[in-house]
């Protein structure tokens, strides 16, 4: 696309509804595609002074061309040489039909082949064959190299219409003209779309504008003022767009399908690559990994190195059939890249091997991308039934799968726009349907668990509650942060919560009594602590505290003393502390009621005498060193006393 610097400074006009259309070139090097577009056009597109010296394409090219009836055609002419098929391939991703130029002294040669290959695993179906040239040639020829070429399409499945001409003399354009308006014509109106999509196939810079992307707006519409995100290989940006060019006219707006010159604000043009992409969507995200469904016609075994093209991108990859048996030629595949690419559910790819020479030169098969960010496979069968089902366009057979596959984890909802070849739309409508018939259900509208196993989940939160009160009958309950690690770990508090509540509601599918929460701990509705036995070794213990007074109590000596087991000595300490029987100092346990009585005593000293003394403090208790000392410690904390030296002065709470 040539853009004019001087007029990104022109006043944009309003873009009419007109259908655009965008049409691409193919065929072998020298048959005369750029020369037949420059014929049809008056756009001469090749460009660089590279392409003026050889005389053929290097780099993609475009022109716009007025059908005539108000309708506009974005032209992508690509080269033709077996060196430059990824620059061909980054075109043919926008293409909605394929002008594909033959030769009539040549006939279908290696890149005609290649190029036609490449259309038909990108999912066009409609060609317009010129065969050119026809001014050097006799007529039988001419005929002969038309039948070659309308063969090899319509093997493929192609709508083919064939047009004898020649760019030097004029003969036949007014006719190819038809034939390429009758077919524009016969394409479907452009699908709706929730986002706008735009594979970058060429950077630069414009003086007093900025960072200027071009490429095939294949999806959605962009205005001027819109928010987008520009997704590569080095992460996500957001950026906005400052102006916009359809075929060298300033425009307010573009909708798909159209060439398109997008000025980015926000961004600089280091920053910017061949391969990125621009969106409304601020899911997607580069990823090195792709499940896809081959073509048939698809020819690599598993472990094979290609070169994998999808948009205007391409990287290396290895390619691992998942099938059982590992020489599988079709069906589903996991393509593992050497490097990370932007990739939507749903797009098309080719696959490319490296010193490959067959009927359709180096390029070996290709399909559809079904899931562009899947996660580690723990289970082939349960991942294959996945990629069947999106496969198949099977919604709810989607949605099961995924959630059966996340299992004992809840399938995250982040991320649908863009990961699956189903539409959200589509996958949005099945959850609804299943999370009504209460196969599933939301947990935080995040993410997506079975009911069954939510209902089993709340079910063993009970049993797990029950039994922590079996184990600890002293405690109030089980902590609920131990209960949501028992039930499913830090990634999944969401559903460990949905499950805890539910566990609390009288559900008639969940087993057991029903829980309450009260404040940091969860519990029995029924459950009521120190009942039966456990009283009996309360009272043991309370009894111990009030002996032992002052003097305090060690755990082993209320082990002695209760005949308890350590843990349940533990427990009974903690339960007598909780409920304000009892308060630890250091390493010894007193009862309050004592403590009580001498932190007045303290008081009263302190307010006679302002200052007590560890010897006055001892003679006042009759203490020795051992429970002094944390006593002492204690009433510091408190803010009754404060330490000077040895010497103890009043604080903040030592007045009664």
């Amino acid at each position: 696309m040539t853009v004019r610097v001087e007029s990104w400074r022109e006043k944009p006009t309003k873009l009419d509804c007109v259908r655009r259309y965008v049409l691409g070139t193919a065929g072998h090097v020298d048959h005369g595609k750029t020369t037949l577009v420059r014929a049809l056009t008056g756009v001469d597109t090749d460009r660089l002074p590279e392409e003026k010296r050889r005389g053929i394409t290097i780099e993609l090219g475009f022109a716009p061309w007025d059908l005539g009836d108000g309708s506009t055609v974005s032209i992508i002419d690509v080269p033709g040489h077996r060196r430059f098929v990824h620059t061909m391939i980054a075109g043919a991703s926008g293409m909605e039909t394929m002008l594909l130029v033959v030769a009539a002294d040549e006939g279908v040669m290696p890149q005609t082949r290649e190029h036609v290959a490449v259309a038909h695993l990108l999912g066009l179906r409609r060609a317009v064959v010129a065969i050119t040239k026809v001014d050097k040639v006799d007529p039988d020829l001419a005929l002969l190299a038309g039948d070659e070429a309308r063969e090899l399409l319509e093997v493929l499945g192609f709508e083919v219409d064939v047009v004898p001409c020649s760019a030097r003399t004029g003969e036949g354009l007014d006719a190819l003209r038809a034939a390429v308006r009758s077919a524009l014509k016969k394409l479907e109106p452009p699908r709706e779309s929730g986002r706008s999509r735009l594979s970058v196939d060429r950077a630069f810079s414009v003086k007093g504008s900025g960072t200027v992307v071009t490429g095939t707006l294949v999806e959605g519409r962009i205005g001027i003022g819109d928010e987008l995100t520009l997704a590569g290989a080095m992460g996500a940006q957001r950026m906005s767009a400052r102006g916009l060019h359809v075929h060298d006219k300033a425009v307010e707006a573009a909708e798909a399908p159209c060439r398109l010159a997008l000025n980015l604000g926000g961004i600089a043009l280091e920053d910017v690559h061949r391969g990125d992409v621009v969106t409304s969507d601020a899911s997607v995200e580069a990823t090195p990994v792709l499940d896809v469904s081959l073509d048939p016609s698809t020819k690599v075994r598993s472990g094979a190195t290609v070169s994998v093209h999808v948009g205007t991108t391409r990287a290396t990859g290895r390619v691992n059939i998942l099938k059982a048996d590992p020489n599988a030629l079709e069906g589903l595949a996991r393509l593992r890249l050497t490097s990370p690419i932007v990739v939507f559910g749903g797009d098309r790819f080719v696959l490319r091997g490296a010193d490959v020479d067959g009927p359709s030169g180096a390029v070996v098969g290709g399909g559809i991308v079904l899931d562009a960010r899947p996660a580690r496979i723990r289970s082939r069968l349960k991942r294959c039934a996945v990629l069947e089902a999106l496969a198949a366009a099977d919604a709810d057979a989607a949605v099961r799968g995924l959630v059966a596959e996340a299992q004992p984890r809840s399938f995250a909802l982040s991320g649908l726009a863009s990961r699956f070849s189903l539409s959200v739309r589509a996958l949005d409508k099945a959850i609804e349907r299943l999370v009504a018939k209460h196969e599933f259900a939301r947990v935080r509208t995040t993410a997506l668990v079975g009911e069954a196993a939510l209902l089993a989940m709340a079910t063993r939160a009970r049993a797990l509650v029950a039994q922590h009160h079996m184990k600890a009958p002293l405690e109030r309950g089980l902590p609920i942060e131990t209960l949501r690690q028992k039930l499913g770990g830090r990634t999944e508090v969401a559903a460990a919560d949905e499950a805890i509540r539910r566990a609390a509601s009288k559900h008639p599918s969940v087993s057991g009594e029903p829980i309450v929460l009260e404040g940091d701990v969860v519990r029995l509705v029924g459950f009521t602590s120190a009942t039966g036995a456990s009283a009996g070794l309360l009272g043991a213990a309370m009894k111990c505290l009030a002996e032992a007074g002052l003097r305090g109590v060690s755990e082993h000596a209320m082990k002695e003393a209760t005949q308890a087991a350590p843990k349940e000595v533990r427990a009974l300490l903690a339960k007598l502390v909780r409920e304000s029987f009892a308060l630890q100092a250091g390493d010894l346990w007193f009862a309050r009621v004592a403590y009580h009585e001498l932190r007045d005593k303290v008081r009263a000293h302190l307010a006679s005498h302002g200052k007590l003394t560890i010897a006055e403090f001892k003679e006042m208790s009759g203490l020795g060193r051992k429970q002094a000392i944390p006593l002492l410690e204690q009433l510091d904390r408190e803010d009754v006393t404060r330490r000077q030296g040895d010497d103890r002065t009043p604080g903040k709470a030592s007045i009664a």
